[in-house]
């Protein structure tokens, strides 16, 4: 290093610290002209050091930045500057927060600083083999920016905490959406890309030499890269999304924390709840994607006659929905296979059907979290505070019971299983960290373990109408298929053919408990709805993902007993309700309320203060007034 400094090596440094410059100048202007100020605050302090690792990398490749033996590293580095930052102003066109703009022109430039530097220091290994490590590291830092582009491409809408938290439903889609030929393509461009990369890596490693200087540079490029990634990558707003959802996951893990404490601390008087005075069993049944967009109980336009025993319990003037804009946009081309009603008994008792009822969010977890519990989206309780309906039944005098079709997926216990485990017996068809391929109808079965002369507070959670619609019901329930067979993964007729099979099911458990188990009331509904071309991902909301399926049965004993809530629960039939209020509701009627119940979310009770005008979908996000469709 003593002779560097030569006047060949003082051109260079000109030109590569004016390389750097105009990078850095290029880089700042592509976030200006979309819209995404990094302002002085934050690109001023970071110039000087830049400038100088960006020279420093120049000179241990003795390289340029903009020349083409570059191109895959800076490409690699470019994308991760480049690609959040441009898909939120896709989606939501407004500004970003100006740090993590920062942070992410940071981490992606230091992702090319990294790659060059390695490449130059692994020169002294063979041209294969050092050009292969970079290319696999190409190919790495890739990956979280070529994810967020398919779902850009799939959803027409960025990353978001939201899709990261049920990544499993989000990949389900994906999977059901990227046919063989689409996979077979992606995988053939990266496959083409890759080997470009390679050829290139080895045109770079053939033209470096193994001068010290070089190293020397490299190895000070490498030192600031690596700094660089481990402080700033934590601060990205890919790893902000992470954070969101990995806080989210740690908190609901709370709830079993301080479970003993609250259950103790719930007081019911015992003496005037629905199991004192009628010994019996209570079914609260969970449906799964279910929207009466598509349900003809619920709506008159739909093409498919898909709730026969639902339909049977309908009132005489059954609903039907006027407005243009829900008539289903589904394809006629398709056919009926041959005709497979199943006939319905009617026993005692009373059906109320809930024409107007909504879920609270578009996903699962999120939305049993607050139908379960407590928590809503008009209250600030959380779900980690709060009781649950098996914790109110419980202190009602019923064993409790939790019986589920659905998987126990992902690393934690999600916010569903947490409350399912408190059942005195808890049970799963498929007892495994995913979704259950077994039809529905297995339900039934462990409806056998329940004792009729005990009381029985039983919830019911089925696979009902989850993407893939066409492994959601038996090959008997294949009433309506495409005009060529094909495409019924998520096609509508496949779904039709789960909603034919639900409600199948759902008649085979209400004449199993109502013959067997001295059935007192029966509470059906759906988490959310199903949008037939996008499913239900709440990135890319329409109301047919919140419009839910929900009825009533109370037994003649039971009116007999709580005359003044069955005729409240009749004559809010047309009346309008999220889920989220599903847990005062069973408060309401096991005739149990506590210290921890809020007659105002009730919908059995006359003081329920919710109207289609002041309630909400999405936690706030849209008021109910919204959807053109509702009456």
């Amino acid at each position: 290093m003593k002779n560097f400094w030569n006047e060949e090596n003082k051109k260079l440094a000109k030109k590569f610290l004016l390389s750097a410059m105009l990078y850095f100048y290029l880089v700042n202007v592509f976030y200006l002209d979309i819209g995404q100020n990094m302002t002085g605050k934050y690109f001023v302090p970071i110039f000087l050091p830049m400038i100088f690792f960006l020279t420093t990398m120049q000179f241990s490749a003795r390289t340029e930045i903009f020349s083409w033996r570059h191109f895959p590293n800076m490409f690699t580095g470019l994308v991760w500057c480049m690609t959040f930052p441009l898909l939120y102003t896709w989606t939501y066109e407004k500004p970003w927060f100006m740090s993590l703009i920062c942070y992410d022109f940071l981490v992606g430039t230091a992702i090319f600083l990294f790659l060059v530097s390695v490449e130059v220091l692994l020169n002294s290994f063979k041209v294969k083999f050092s050009s292969a490590i970079i290319c696999v590291l190409n190919f790495l830092f890739l990956v979280v920016p070529f994810i967020e582009w398919i779902y850009y491409c799939l959803y027409w809408h960025c990353l978001s905490p939201a899709s990261l938290t049920n990544w499993k439903e989000s990949l389900d889609y994906i999977q059901s959406n990227i046919g063989i030929l689409p996979t077979i393509i992606i995988f053939s461009v990266i496959g083409f890309l890759l080997t470009l990369a390679y050829k290139s890596h080895k045109n770079f490693s053939k033209n470096i030499s193994s001068a010290t200087s070089q190293k020397i540079f490299a190895a000070i490029t490498l030192i600031g890269s690596v700094a660089t990634l481990i402080y700033y990558t934590p601060q990205t707003s890919m790893a902000g999304l992470l954070k969101n959802v990995t806080d989210y996951v740690a908190e609901t893990q709370k709830y079993s924390q301080d479970y003993e404490k609250r259950f103790a601390e719930l007081e019911i008087d015992k003496t005037q709840t629905l199991a004192e005075k009628s010994k019996g069993t209570v079914i609260v049944v969970i449906g799964e994607s279910a929207s009466r967009s598509y349900m003809r109980a619920f709506n008159k336009n739909f093409p498919f006659e898909n709730t026969p025993w639902l339909s049977s319990k309908m009132p005489a003037e059954n609903f039907e929905q006027t407005e243009s804009d829900i008539l289903v946009k589904v394809s006629e081309d398709f056919k009926q296979t041959e005709e497979n009603t199943p006939n319905f008994e009617t026993g005692d008792g009373k059906f109320f059907v809930y024409k107007n009822a909504y879920s609270s969010w578009s996903q699962t977890v999120p939305v049993l979290q607050r139908a379960l519990t407590e928590q809503s989206q008009y209250n600030a309780k959380e779900f980690y505070n709060s009781v649950s309906i098996v914790d109110v039944a419980k202190k009602s005098g019923y064993k409790t019971f939790w019986f589920s079709n659905q998987g126990r997926y992902g690393e934690y216990d999600s916010a569903t299983t947490l409350v399912a485990k408190t059942a005195d017996v808890a049970e799963w068809t498929d007892d495994a960290y995913d979704f259950s391929d077994k039809d529905d109808i297995v339900l039934l079965k462990f409806l056998e373990q329940l004792n009729p002369a005990e009381n029985n507070f039983v919830v019911l959670h089925l696979m009902g109408s989850h993407i893939y619609y066409n492994h959601r019901y038996p090959s008997e329930f294949k009433k309506w298929v495409t005009a060529d067979g094909t495409g019924m993964a998520t096609a509508a007729p496949a779904y039709a053919n789960t909603i034919l099979y639900t409600d199948f099911v759902l008649s085979k458990i209400f004449e199993y408990a109502e013959k067997n188990l001295n059935l007192q009331a029966m509470i059906y509904f759906s988490d959310h709805g199903e949008n037939l071309q996008i499913s239900h991902n709440p990135d890319v909301f329409s109301f047919d993902m919140v419009r839910i399926p929900m009825f009533i049965f109370v037994s003649s004993e039971y009116e007999k007993k709580f005359p003044t809530r069955a005729e409240i629960l009749s004559e809010r039939q047309k009346e309008y309700f999220t889920n989220d209020l599903i847990y005062d509701t069973v408060c309401g009627i096991l005739n149990a309320p506590s210290n921890r119940y809020d007659s105002g979310q009730d919908f059995s009770s006359a003081d329920y203060r919710f109207n289609r005008e002041n309630l909400t979908t999405m936690f706030g996000q849209h008021k109910l007034t919204e959807d053109n469709s509702a009456e």
